[in-house]
């Protein structure tokens, strides 16, 4: 029996989906392969752990910068040229971060890096409009967040085994050189729209073409967005929840590698460190299909897996100072953190226009990228001696903070499932 796929054509997920889940994959691994060797760069650099925290969030410093105008730029120049110019650039930087041992220069390495991959996401975002019928949609962001904690599965035991044999500075240009490849193959594969793609089928355009708006909202300005009120509610609990998934994998590494003192051991840390995201993975996994399948809101997949990852991170402070509980802990905490992540953007993409998708996402992302900043930063300046662990569970409260706006949120929608209508959406 013939399926409707195989009659219509599947590039958009072979080609397209697929390309853009393999940039991901590599673009955040090379933002977040420094936690793995935090402990190292603060050993050889003599960096007291107030700076380590300056030097993780130093990559959201340019992140922030690029949020907004990149989903500007990719709406008017095309997303596939942003993206492969982007991850060359990232490249780069990624390989500069371990050939450069002054801290100034250091920070302002990371900071190119983050402007680079400021621009990543809101293009994507762009892609997945022009590139996927509205019920589609849902599960091509999804796919493409898996990169978030898989990521990191493959990247923490990777690195930790190169920081052995090869040490941090190779460890970082070994990982940075993959970037600079995907660049080149992302603009040669990937096209900015499937009508005018000569290697989509006939079908398969059509098919696209005549679904891709189901789903969005109706066109609008710019100055229309910034006015409506659930777009800022959706940027602070985006900034409350974010913040902690990034100070989560960029300080845990550092956290479990305390658990090992005494053991040189980094491919050990490494290892443990991808358990977390494992249960990150399949959380998220879990997590897609019962909101698909639920008639509650998509919110509600978020808010009450950030509540129970900021109670796991409570009791891994509170409870017993060992190995094992922390990292019991710190896979609830990650299932948790990670369960709602394509959900969240399925659910936030029903708020914004189709013609300003990527400069909302952006705009989104700025909350997000503020998070990356402070967070990091926190749990450095508020912990006791040279232990994060100490001020590691400050992030439990940002959590409960995102979820209840999420909550208020679903509230200002009467509880519907993904029918929110924003002011500036006219129908």
């Amino acid at each position: 029996m013939t399926t409707p796929n195989q009659t219509i054509g599947i590039q958009r997920w072979t080609r397209v989906g697929l390309v853009v889940f393999i940039s991901y994959l590599i673009a955040f691994a090379e933002r977040s392969n420094i936690g793995v060797a935090a402990p190292l760069i603060a050993e050889d650099l003599a960096l007291d752990i107030k700076i380590v925290g300056t030097l993780l969030s130093a990559f959201f410093w340019g992140y922030v910068l690029t949020q907004v105008p990149g989903g500007w730029i990719a709406q008017k120049l095309g997303p596939v040229r942003v993206v492969g110019v982007a991850l060359i650039i990232a490249g780069i930087a990624s390989c500069l971060t371990g050939m450069i041992h002054d801290l100034r220069a250091l920070l302002f390495v990371r900071v190119i890096l983050g402007i680079a991959e400021g621009v990543i996401w809101p293009s994507f975002a762009v892609l997945f409009i022009r590139w996927f019928p509205g019920n589609e949609r849902g599960r091509a962001v999804s796919v493409a967040q898996y990169a978030l904690p898989l990521s990191s599965v493959m990247m923490a035991p990777l690195a930790g085994w190169m920081i052995d044999h090869v040490g941090w500075p190779s460890m970082f240009v070994l990982q940075g050189i993959p970037g600079i490849v995907m660049g080149v193959v992302f603009m040669w594969l990937l096209s900015d729209d499937p009508a005018t793609d000569t290697r989509v089928s006939p079908a398969e355009r059509e098919y696209i073409l005549q679904n891709r708006n189901k789903g969005t909202s109706d066109n609008a300005k710019f100055s229309d967005v910034l006015r409506s009120p659930y777009i800022w509610l959706l940027g602070i609990a985006s900034f409350c929840w974010i913040m902690v998934i990034f100070s989560f994998g960029l300080w845990m590494p550092s956290l479990i590698k305390q658990h090992l003192q005494g053991t040189g051991n980094f491919t050990l840390a490494g290892s443990l460190t991808a358990i977390p995201f494992v249960f990150g993975a399949l959380s998220m996994y879990l997590n897609a299909r019962f909101s698909d399948r639920s008639s509650y809101s998509r919110g509600w997949f978020v808010a009450i897996p950030n509540t129970i990852a900021g109670i796991a991170l409570l009791a891994q402070h509170y409870g017993p100072a060992t190995l094992e509980w922390s990292l019991l802990m710190f896979s609830i905490a990650g299932a948790g953190l990670y369960s709602g992540a394509g959900t969240w953007w399925n659910w936030a993409l029903t708020f914004f226009p189709r013609n300003n998708a990527g400069t909302a996402i952006g705009l989104m992302n700025v909350f997000a990228s503020f998070g990356g900043i402070i967070g990091p930063m926190a749990v450095g300046y508020f912990a006791s001696g040279s232990s994060p662990a100490s001020s590691f569970y400050i992030l439990a409260w940002s959590l409960f903070t995102g979820a209840v706006l999420i909550v208020i949120l679903i509230s200002l929608n009467r509880g519907r499932r993904d029918v929110i209508q924003p002011a500036i959406a006219v129908h």
